[in-house]
């Protein structure tokens, strides 16, 4: 019986953790929600359109997670075939044109600035973390390769 009781208690454990996240940002990142993009009024995306609390790496076209989306669930080393999915931009390849980020992943993510190579300056990203402004660590509208670790 108290065996029973306390693989309950270590199993609920678990779940609470795998539904919360864990994990640190870097700096100027703050901890990721794992919900749909934020987005303004005129962007407001349904969850039927992005999935309830999927793992996945957002880019945002504005500071704030404004002004359209797009999003990726695995290593792309050329973003030029990706398209914003709402906003003004809509359509638009999302290459070099980031200016915020979300990552609701259990990976470390990485962005860099040269489709296909994938070298130059690179922007880091913890799992479970988000960034609201990517000029503050100069990676401001940069990104043309992303790759999880």
């Amino acid at each position: 019986m108290k065996r029973n009781f306390m693989r309950t208690v270590s199993a609920a454990a678990l779940s609470t953790t795998g539904l919360i996240g864990i994990g640190t940002a870097t700096a100027g990142a703050t901890p990721a929600t794992p919900a749909a993009p934020h987005a303004a009024a005129a962007d407001s995306v349904s969850p039927a359109e992005v999935g309830l609390n999927a793992a996945k790496f957002y880019f945002f076209k504005d500071d704030n997670r404004h002004g359209g989306y797009a999003y990726v669930t695995g290593s792309d080393r050329d973003l030029r075939n990706n398209r914003w999915l709402s906003g003004p931009h809509k359509g638009r390849t999302i290459d070099g044109g980031t200016s915020s980020v979300n990552n609701t992943t259990s990976h470390f993510v990485v962005l860099s600035d040269h489709p296909g190579s994938c070298v130059g300056p690179h922007y880091y990203s913890n799992a479970h973390s988000s960034d609201n402004a990517l000029s503050n660590n100069g990676f401001d509208n940069k990104a043309s390769c992303v790759s999880f670790r």
